[in-house]
């Protein structure tokens, strides 16, 4: 009897902090990880790393062989609103549908606790968008927390800039539900070996909030950094932001995610799947 080909797992978005992170995990523990990114390379294998962007139409056989495609490519360098929905819906809509055409069995779409009926973020909005498409073709979703760990990315380390000033910045009220990066790579490793994974939306994080204040505060005795805090309105800096947005200055954080930092989801969804899987997030408090 002929072996059965091992399974073939897909990660888009493979050159991000997510991605990157994702692929290295999943080869750790033995499986077979095909790369997805903007340009290929020509010195390795096409059955190891292939093309895929978001603003292209997607090749007819970028996905022969896999069996399960982790979505985690993004856009977020596009700051037009229009355009940015063009790329990252428009675009993940075409790689589900081209996933499903070429028989990819499980597709999980990384999403954000950001996401959320009544957000008023434009990065939450397009993630919603995706999630139900990817919903409607009976496929999972997956919200993972503000992610940290030893070698942060993304807003974590954006804190972690702003955590080594001599004032540290908080924002009164403000809090994350938090997701350190280990478990969400343990979490992920789960899900795209489990037998049966049932269409839906799990959070990835632990579902108690931390107080920003707490996560800047933490960030900040990490670098040995003793600076007190200074509460700074929210609105003000909002549109500070969005002043220096339109004259074209770049600055570390968008006015976007400063929504996402100031109005976050009111619950982690999808506990009770994530416990009957067997999925567990750490509080922010053990590092």
């Amino acid at each position: 009897m002929a072996k059965r080909p091992a399974p073939l797992i897909g990660v888009t978005g493979a050159t991000g902090y997510l991605g990157s992170s994702l692929v290295a995990a999943l080869r750790a523990k033995s499986l077979d990880v095909v790369e997805y990114r903007r340009t290929a390379l020509d010195d390795v294998s096409t059955r190891s790393v292939r093309q895929l962007d978001l603003s292209q139409p997607v090749e007819g056989r970028a996905f022969d062989g896999v069996s399960c495609l982790i979505h985690a490519a993004w856009d977020l360098v596009e700051t037009d609103p229009r355009r940015a929905w063009e790329l990252n819906v428009a675009g993940s809509k075409r790689v589900l549908e081209s996933a499903m055409n070429a028989g990819v069995k499980r597709v999980i779409f990384v999403s954000s606790m950001s996401a959320y009926f009544g957000t008023k973020q434009d990065y939450g909005l397009m993630k919603l968008a995706v999630e139900r498409s990817v919903l409607e073709a009976n496929q999972l979703v997956v919200r993972p927390g503000l992610v940290y760990g030893a070698q942060s990315g993304g807003m974590a380390q954006t804190l972690s800039k702003l955590s080594r000033l001599p004032l540290i910045p908080v924002f009164r009220g403000a809090q994350q539900f938090t997701l350190h990066i280990d478990d969400f790579l343990a979490a992920m490793s789960t899900l795209v070996v489990a037998k049966a994974v049932p269409s839906t939306v799990i959070g990835l994080a632990n579902e108690s909030p931390t107080s920003f204040k707490e996560i800047m505060l933490t960030l900040a005795a990490e670098t040995n950094n003793s600076a007190g805090t200074v509460v700074v309105p929210w609105s003000v800096v909002l549109a500070l932001l969005r002043v220096a947005e339109k004259l074209n200055v770049r600055l570390p954080v968008r006015s976007d995610s400063l929504l996402g930092l100031v109005r976050p989801a009111a619950f982690v969804p999808g506990r009770d799947v994530a416990i009957e899987i067997g999925l567990s997030f750490r509080p922010f408090s053990d590092r």
